[in-house]
């Protein structure tokens, strides 16, 4: 039977395009399919990360806001433990790097334009209501779609990506059982047990809205990570071209599997009200309407892939959970992805199995994350010590920008904040 696409892809962010992108390129029928027209709004700081740019296959200087040398980390110190959630200004450690350290952009921006590129390969878009049901086989996979107009519509290839996020279908889909091949999205089975997630809430503040002084004493063009404000997280100030993204997050793993924290690691929920105290204590003005939030996916270090449904990004749990970084992870994953098709075409080997090979870095990265993330979120003046530490500071801010180029350095950390 001759399949519609090659390749079918759940999800046009930044897992998906860079997905598409390879696979367009190579020459692949490629069908983007998202519930969002774009540009659509989406919640993310959009901190790009030099290893994020590096990554990328074209620049994104169009839609780069500002680049950020001067970073900020802030933590409450002794009083934390005792309930007061101010940053201690006598404990902040200031760095300023050579080369930009990240560079700011607006998601729906970004997303916008990874799209165009990847739509300029040759790759296809279709905006769809949702996935009604998923079919596997042996030699391909059946998905059908709901349309705009209500009906419909079956689609098939010779594999599915998903890359529709901690809230999208195909990994509960491709987790349930199958009954004569199918799953049905109208009783999603739940989250494999290595599935967890994080929470985050933001907002945009103009610059023109702020006073004069901000009340902390931060400088609106600081790249701020305060680990004040909440247990398991941190907050933040990312200055872009006209605003500040100001946001919590709590990112400790939640859960009962793998991905899950250790009973001793302290977690607290992510509210508005957290979000609106922390604003008016960091820039001195009301919470905007404009709040947005997100899911964070965890635990994919332990995420093993099976079939032919490879799951990337979020949707895959491969958000880094001592940063929250996500848009790095989502890159590399949807291209190690398009690479192990690529690979099961020309050798007929298993695409899941390569794709598996594929991701061992990335995972064997996040694993770590995990378990420093437990490990500082447990007692944060613990890391702050490392940071403290010149040589060591300069390997963790490394490591977050550049990524690790050798395990022995992941080691070296390692060994540090266990």
């Amino acid at each position: 039977m001759p399949l519609d696409f090659d390749v079918l892809i759940a999800g046009a962010g930044p897992a998906g395009c860079a997905a598409a992108y390879d696979l367009a390129s190579a020459g692949k029928r490629v069908l983007l399919l998202d519930k969002r027209n774009f540009p659509r709004q989406k919640a993310c700081a959009c901190g790009l990360t030099r290893k994020t740019l590096k990554a990328l296959r074209y620049s994104v200087a169009p839609v780069i806001e500002r680049e950020c040398r001067d970073v900020v980390l802030q933590e409450a110190g002794a009083t934390f433990a005792s309930g007061t959630r101010i940053a201690d200004r006598a404990l902040e450690v200031r760095v300023r790097t050579r080369e930009p350290f990240c560079a700011m952009a607006v998601r729906e921006r970004f997303d916008e334009f990874c799209l165009q590129q990847t739509l300029g390969r040759g790759a296809e878009f279709r905006k769809i209501e949702g996935i009604v049901a998923l079919r596997e086989f042996d030699d391909h996979v059946e998905v059908d779609v709901a349309r705009n107009d209500g009906s419909t519509q079956m689609l098939s290839a010779a594999v599915l990506i998903g890359a529709d996020g901690s809230n999208g279908q195909t990994r509960r889909l491709a987790n349930g059982p199958k009954y004569d091949g199918r799953a049905d999205a109208s009783a999603l089975p739940n989250e494999p047990v290595w599935y967890a997630r994080g929470f985050a809430l933001e907002a945009s503040i103009p610059f023109a809205d702020l006073p004069t002084q901000l009340p902390a004493g931060d400088a609106p063009l600081d790249l701020v990570f305060d680990f004040s404000p909440i247990s398991g997280g941190y907050g933040w100030l990312f200055p872009k071209g006209d605003h500040i993204n100001i946001g919590v997050g709590g990112f400790v793993p939640q859960g009962t599997g793998a991905s899950a924290g250790s009973s001793d690691t302290p977690y607290e929920n992510v509210t508005r009200t957290l979000l609106a105290n922390y604003t008016r204590a960091k820039l001195g003005v009301p919470l905007p309407t404009n709040v947005v939030g997100q899911y964070l996916g965890l635990g994919g270090h332990a995420y093993v892939p099976i079939g032919r449904i490879l799951l990337t990004g979020d949707a895959a749990g491969l958000v880094d959970p001592l940063t929250g970084e996500g848009i790095h992870s989502a890159v590399v994953s949807g291209q190690a992805a398009a690479a192990a098709f690529l690979a099961s075409e020309r050798t007929r080997g298993s695409v899941a199995a390569l794709y598996a090979n594929n991701l061992r870095s990335l995972q064997e990265t996040l694993a770590f994350s995990h378990r420093a993330a437990r490990s500082f979120y447990r007692e944060p003046g613990r890391g702050f010590r490392v940071m403290r530490t010149p040589m060591l500071r300069g390997l963790v801010l490394k490591t977050y920008a550049d990524g690790l180029p050798h395990t022995r350095l992941l080691a070296s950390l390692a060994k540090r904040v266990a």
